[in-house]
């Protein structure tokens, strides 16, 4: 038997008294001073450089390394199950029941994070207010409880783990969840707009962003300091699903539920992000991810069925990917090569929901599933089926050993 370790063994959070001797302890040396330094020894020693998993940061400490881990985690929200997808085979690999660890079938796993070696990975359980980390067996390593988690934003290099709320609280906390992921103990950062959502943290790891799902405002968290910058946002209603960082840490991009767009911002001044591009892509747009070549992102489109793939040379829509299996398109993870796009469908609505595979219970929609696009060609490689309401999903990004 697996030792899962005990769920009633969390850590509680309370807002603003992160201890900083134990991240002081994971800080990354200043950039500018790396940069000089190896400016000076490139004879000695190549600079990291992008890779198809995704940027390769000068600030960071260790080794760059690119993951050969095949798992995709995937939340199937309304079962209380997590699958592991292999991303080789395009098979399930295995199911992780939350209700055999001793949660409830009220868990909702809604989010994922892992680490770069894939040694530890994160979700967030909305119905058990609480954030769990797994090792690489899928046994307990911790939990901390704090009130409907969301999204997740994961620098493994300082063990800093942000997180924000979820969608389905009407009145949640003002605040962030801010974790040392090796205790999995931490606190909470006033940012003080409602309804924080979306959230990300730079590529050097000095800056956390979130937004609201209730004002058109973005919040800049210095994490050095835990000063929030406010940037208030034009145009109608938004409510702010999700942010993605382009692969050189330079733009950031915002979808929208209320207003259907893809907002994108230079972070040239990294507390008062700037506006640049205003892209109209449809009902519900939600979690984007930036194509693993940076030349676009990829938006799904949640009341149209459809992936809205915008070009980032002309911030306008390129194309439209459409297939009977997006059903509420929910979540796009690409494989590490960069060959297949899986795309996470809800399929959870009355309006959405294929009859044809309606599940048992009662419940309003039919089966969730995982569409596997190959990016090159555009076509569908196939569809897995998992279970009622599938939402986020993780792997292992691009990231560096640690130094001894």
């Amino acid at each position: 038997m697996i030792d899962v370790g005990d769920p009633s063994e969390i850590r509680r959070g309370t807002p603003l008294q992160m201890r900083t001797s134990h991240r002081g302890s994971r800080r990354r040396p200043a950039i500018l001073p790396l940069l000089l330094f190896w400016a000076v020894g490139l004879q000695a020693a190549q600079v990291p450089t992008a890779t198809a998993s995704g940027p390769v940061s000068a600030g960071t400490r260790g080794t760059p390394i690119v993951s050969p881990d095949p798992r995709l985690y995937v939340c199937v929200q309304d079962e209380a199950k997590i699958a592991i997808v292999n991303m080789e085979s395009l098979a399930v690999d295995t199911v992780i029941d939350l209700t055999t660890l001793g949660f409830s079938m009220n868990a909702k796993p809604h989010h994922i994070a892992v680490e770069p070696d894939g040694e530890h990975w994160y979700v967030s359980l909305i119905g058990e207010n609480r954030v769990v980390r797994f090792d690489r067996a899928g046994r307990i390593a911790g939990q901390f409880e704090m009130e409907t988690p969301g999204m997740l934003a994961l620098d493994a290099d300082r063990d800093e783990l942000l997180v924000s709320r979820s969608m389905s609280a009407v009145s949640p906390p003002t605040r962030l969840g801010r974790l040392v992921t090796d205790e999995m103990d931490g606190d909470e950062i006033e940012v003080v707009m409602p309804r924080p959502h979306p959230v990300v943290i730079s590529a050097d790891g000095r800056w956390g962003y979130t937004g609201s799902l209730g004002t058109n405002q973005i919040a800049a968290i210095d994490l050095e300091n835990e000063e929030v910058t406010i940037t208030e946002v034009a145009g109608p209603p938004h409510a702010f699903v999700q942010f993605a960082l382009s692969p050189d840490g330079g733009v950031l991009v915002a979808s929208t539920e209320l207003s259907g767009r893809l907002l994108a911002f230079r972070l040239d001044d990294p507390a008062r992000p700037e506006l640049i591009a205003d892209v109209e892509v449809g009902p519900q747009a939600f979690d984007p991810a930036f194509a693993p070549d940076g030349g676009s992102v990829w938006v799904p489109i949640k009341g149209a069925n459809q992936v809205a793939i915008i070009d980032v040379a002309t911030w306008s829509v390129r194309e439209r990917l459409e297939a009977p299996s997006l059903l509420q398109p929910h979540a796009i993870v690409f494989s590490p090569d960069g060959r297949y796009a899986f795309i996470s469908n809800n399929n959870a609505a009355d309006h959405m929901a294929d009859p044809s595979h309606t599940a048992a219970g009662g419940h309003a929609g039919g089966a969730g599933n995982v569409t596997v696009f190959e990016v090159v060609t555009r076509t569908v490689v196939t569809a897995l089926e998992l279970g009622r309401n599938v939402t986020g999903m993780g792997r292992a990004p691009a990231g560096f050993e640690r130094e001894p």
